[in-house]
């Protein structure tokens, strides 16, 4: 049996109804452990595990501030775009007040610490404050079950031929996995950026 049709078999008994251990009255089970599920998965690598399509963000919140406000806005609207940044909306349409602009744009994330030296050119900018939205894709991981699945699928053609529900489960897996692979290859980590700009 191949290692994947083993998997799908495992994959069917774990959602089977679940499988309780009775426990045994008497003075001596009195200490038994409570009954435990049977069939739980315990196999490394989890070929049923499923990922995240969603794209990785960080989204950093900072603040910008400039001795020239006129003239500090524009190279600062020019560095975003320089190193790869774009306005979520045209710049007239953000929040503004006076001597204060709200900005936010999108970058990718390996051109963020570029971005922050060139912005710190033009004034005085703490460390902005960082949180996270999505997962991060192990994309080494992904491409070792894809190059796993597509081996045994051509040395194990006639095996697989011979149980179609074990086969249709591994094609719906490797679907799924070139799906995120496709994912991850388009769609770099980025980083959504909403800074307000003001006169120091």
């Amino acid at each position: 049996m191949i290692r994947l049709a083993l998997a799908a078999a495992l994959a069917a008994s774990a959602f089977a109804a679940p499988k309780l251990v009775p426990a045994v009255l008497g003075s001596a089970a009195d200490t038994a452990p409570a009954p435990q599920l049977v069939g739980a998965h315990s196999g490394d690598p989890y070929w049923f595990k499923t990922y995240s399509t969603a794209p990785y963000k960080e989204i950093w919140t900072g603040d910008l501030a400039l001795k020239d406000f006129a003239g500090g806005l524009k190279k600062a609207v020019a560095a975003i775009q320089a190193g790869g940044g774009v306005l979520t909306q045209p710049l007239s349409t953000f929040v503004s007040s006076g001597k204060s602009q709200q900005i936010s744009f999108s970058l990718p994330r390996k051109n963020a610490p570029a971005l922050l030296k060139a912005l710190r050119r033009l004034g005085d900018m703490p460390e902005p404050g960082k949180r996270t939205m999505g997962a991060p894709i192990p994309i080494e991981e992904v491409r070792a079950k894809i190059a796993v699945m597509m081996k045994e699928k051509t040395d194990h053609a006639a095996d697989l031929a011979r149980v179609p529900a074990a086969a249709a489960a591994e094609e719906e897996i490797l679907e799924h996995l070139l799906l995120v692979e496709e994912v991850a290859s388009r769609v770099g980590a980025e980083v959504r950026f909403n800074l307000t700009v003001s006169q120091k």
